[in-house]
């Protein structure tokens, strides 16, 4: 081959150093008999002889990328280039960037680098080419290459191809991208050139097809116009190209005159895990596995979307989700394993809407050199002890936020402000690592309990023992339940106090306890309470939502419901220390051989369970809920001032702004506003931070539900569906509390409750663990219980198979006939 050019039929998978992986991939499905628009590679050398002689080999990136587009081409490359093009005998070319590292397993690099479409004359040609070598140093790719910890010192190749005067032209991905099923291939297609499609300035049609060719198409748009047979050889290039490739891959496509050719291959990347089928009854299908129907969620959708039932403000994209997806990232590169930027892993679904495409974990042979030297470390995390944990946070983060609580705020610079935030997110993320290292081996601990006991008692007996021993933890979720329940209490032995809450509504009572001196020192005791515990987000823990200090009606509902049970005399029966000790003693007196052999293991265990799940608790709101709510004081202190500025219509409008935004002052701040709160009013309804198959509805003639088993019994009652904070009061005592989602602020209605059922969440979420602690059947992650059932109904709840019926009835069924 000549040193500055090679003929794209010629490149071989050994040549991907001169021809970059965009180049060595046509090569490959040209040899392998694919139809590719003919055309050649203008070689790294080329590019590297071409900086030299510009003198710009030592420049910085900002430097070489301004000096490249007017530098001068040697002749000698010039040359090569146009004797290539020449031969090649088109009217116009397309012009494409091809990187040492890009287009590979774990780094697509997709759109990083430029393609110059249409390109005709010797000039125009030589031009599209030095942009191209331009951008290798745009911002956002030397931003994509240092963010995966990848050096500056590498290469680009330029291919050029015979241009396709597409009448149809697309992507096609040969497994399901959204999914991860690798039984489906989903099509995309415009008319015209693809360009504008993969660069999203245009939506194409969308086909999912079997990638069996005797299925056919599964879906199509319902004004599907492409060129008969189009689909059948885009099918067909699919199976062969993965064949060819040994994986899922990314394909670019055009069609004109009769014909598909493939314009380029890439792996795909950040594929999700393929669905499986269901191990036990009630564990989440995906819709479409074929086994029954409403399944719910998959299970790690449904967790997701318990910590995160809305979207987080571009605020907190920029303070929780990037820096979190970012993390995981380098955990699963410093281990070897294949790992896609962070930018690959989260899609703008509106403006300023983020969700998170989960990565696919999958080892390559930089594993067997990396995890053995991280393993030290990794163990070393996996060994944190909680004790320490707690003692490493309140020498370094707990600082930070008490000083929030400590100081005027009022006194300090929107700099100071904004470097306190950042300094907390700073801190917080120095202990996340550790926090769920010291976390993981007390999960699994669990796990071996719900084993053991299986292997020793009866099904239905293993359940409610695992229950039993995982009742009565400490922890702070626990402590703020117990000074709700007595506060209830106080209110419904007092009269004037009952009196108040069951007349006034929630914002009026703060005014009504004021006017009394028994409502008065009552109110001073919420007041406290707020003070220790006001941290705490109905919502979620995030700074973009609110804390309970900030909406106190908030306490007060569920002060009201609380109180109307006490005053019913309705105690928290089977809960507390006598449960945790009757098992505990009922195990000991276990005589068979497998018991006396299993049962002090199990107590063993059973510590070391209890001792996680109460740090996990705990943890959780020290790491995650302390910290958002400070962050959210420092961020409304300079809300306010944007306020009076007039930069702002209102201090929460910080929200909408992104953190560096904000500190670099955004231009026309209002606009942006309300252009992304309008998106984020039109993805509320439909929103998961996951993608996730929308679950089927009932099964059964409509009769049942299905969701995750997470916390054993089965019970019978109405329907009350409690949709957010406000609708604390209206939960009646025994009632079957429905929601969306819970998280630890939600959990003192569960003293009051009969049964919970949740559209997110799974066995391991803060709304099972309390359920369990309590006593009462638990189903999650349903994904449609808030959508399906409607207050009054009567359901059965049964926490032990994940189901919930409808009963017959005037609320619920008919009565049979």
């Amino acid at each position: 081959m000549d040193a500055y050019t090679i003929a794209l039929c010629d490149v071989r998978r050994e040549d991907v150093a001169a021809a970059g992986e965009k180049g060595a991939n046509l090569g490959g499905l040209i040899r392998a008999g694919f139809r590719v628009p003919p055309g050649f590679v203008v070689t790294t050398t080329a590019y590297r002889d071409f900086l030299r002689a510009a003198g710009l080999h030592a420049c910085d990136p900002a430097e070489t990328y301004q000096r490249i587009p007017n530098a001068v081409v040697p002749d000698q490359i010039v040359e090569g280039v146009l004797e290539a093009f020449g031969d090649l005998g088109a009217r116009a070319v397309a012009v494409r960037s091809s990187g040492t590292a890009e287009d590979l397993a774990d780094a697509s690099f997709a759109g990083q680098y430029d393609t110059f479409l249409d390109v005709a004359g010797e000039q125009a040609l030589i031009d599209a080419v030095r942009r191209c070598w331009a951008s290798l140093w745009t911002p956002r790719a030397v931003a994509y290459r240092r963010a995966r910890e990848w050096s500056d010192d590498v290469a680009l190749a330029v291919v050029v191809q015979e241009m396709v005067d597409a009448e149809w032209a697309g992507v096609l991905f040969t497994a399901d991208p959204v999914t991860g099923r690798p039984d489906q291939i989903v099509v995309e297609a415009v008319r015209g050139l693809g360009e504008k499609l993969v660069s999203g300035e245009a939506t194409g049609q969308r086909y999912v097809v079997s990638k069996d060719s005797a299925a056919g198409v599964l879906s199509a748009p319902s004004d599907a116009g492409l060129p008969p047979g189009l689909i059948a050889q885009l099918a067909w290039s699919a199976r062969e190209a993965e064949r060819h490739f040994g994986g899922p891959q990314d394909l670019e496509w055009a069609y004109a005159e009769g014909e598909c050719a493939l314009l380029q291959a890439r792996p795909m990347t950040a594929l999700p895990d393929e669905p499986t089928e269901p191990t036990h009854p009630g564990e989440p299908v995906p819709v479409g596995s074929g086994r029954g129907r409403s399944r719910g969620l998959t299970r790690r959708a449904a967790m997701a979307a318990d910590h995160v039932p809305f979207p987080p403000y571009p605020m907190d994209n920029s303070l929780t989700v990037r820096p979190v997806v970012r993390g995981l990232v380098r955990m699963m590169a410093s281990a070897g394993l294949a790992a896609p930027a962070a930018e690959d892993l989260l899609t703008e679904v509106a403006d300023g809407v983020l969700q998170v495409r989960p990565p696919a974990i999958r080892f390559t042979p930089r594993v067997v050199v990396r995890l053995p030297a991280r393993l030290p470390r990794l163990v070393a995390t996996i060994r944190t002890q909680p004790e320490r944990w707690m003692a490493h946070y309140r020498t370094t983060l707990l600082p930070l936020l008490e000083r929030v609580d400590q100081v005027d705020l009022s006194t300090w610079s929107d700099e100071a402000l904004l470097d306190h935030v950042a300094e907390i997110q700073r801190a917080q993320g120095r202990l996340v690592a550790s926090r769920f290292g010291a976390a993981v081996p007390r999960v699994l601990a669990d796990r071996v309990v719900a084993v053991l006991l299986s292997l020793t008692l009866a099904p239905a007996r293993a359940r409610t023992s695992h229950a039993d021993l995982m009742s009565d933890i400490p922890s702070v979720t626990r402590t703020v339940n117990d000074e709700l329940d007595r506060l209830a209490a106080t209110v419904a032995a007092t009269p004037e106090l009952a009196e108040i809450y069951d007349r006034a509504e929630p914002d009026a009572i703060p005014g009504r306890l004021a006017r009394t001196p028994v409502g008065a020192a009552f109110l001073e005791e919420v007041v406290e309470f707020l003070r220790h515990y006001g941290y705490r987000q109905p919502t979620m823990s995030m700074a973009g939502f609110p804390t309970m200090g900030e909406t106190p009606a908030v306490v007060h509902r569920l002060v009201k419901a609380l109180a109307g049970r006490n005053a019913a005399g309705r105690c928290k029966e089977g809960t507390g220390r006598n449960r945790f000790v009757a098992v505990r003693e009922d195990l000991r007196r276990e005589r068979s051989a497998r018991a006396r052999a299993l049962v002090p293991l199990v107590l063993a265990m059973t510590r070391i369970a209890r001792t996680g799940t109460s740090f996990r608790e705990d943890s959780h709101a020290f790491l995650f809920m302390r910290p958002a709510a400070a962050q959210r004081r420092l961020l409304l202190e300079l809300g306010r001032r944007l306020v009076d500025r007039g930069t702002l219509a209102s201090a929460t409008d910080i929200f909408f702004l992104e953190f560096d935004e904000v500190r670099q002052g955004a231009e026309r701040a209002g606009e942006v506003v309300e252009r992304r709160r309008s998106a984020r009013d039109r993805v509320l309804p439909t929103y998961r931070v996951l993608p996730d198959p929308e679950p089927a509805g009932p099964e059964d003639g409509g009769r049942t539900i299905r969701g995750v088993p997470a916390s054993p019994g089965t019970v019978s009652g109405q329907v009350r569906i409690i949709r957010d904070e406000e609708g604390f009061g209206d939960l009646a005592a025994g009632e079957v509390l429905v929601c969306a989602f819970t998280n630890p602020a939600w959990t003192p209605l569960f003293a009051l409750a009969g049964a919970v059922v949740t559209d997110a969440g799974g066995a391991a979420s803060h709304a099972a663990i309390v359920a369990r602690e309590y006593g009462i059947p638990a189903v999650m992650g349903t994904g449609t219980a808030t959508s399906l059932l409607r207050d009054g109904q009567r359901v059965s709840v049964d926490g032990t198979r994940g189901t919930v019926t409808l009963l017959p009835g005037p609320t619920g069924l008919p009565e049979p006939g």
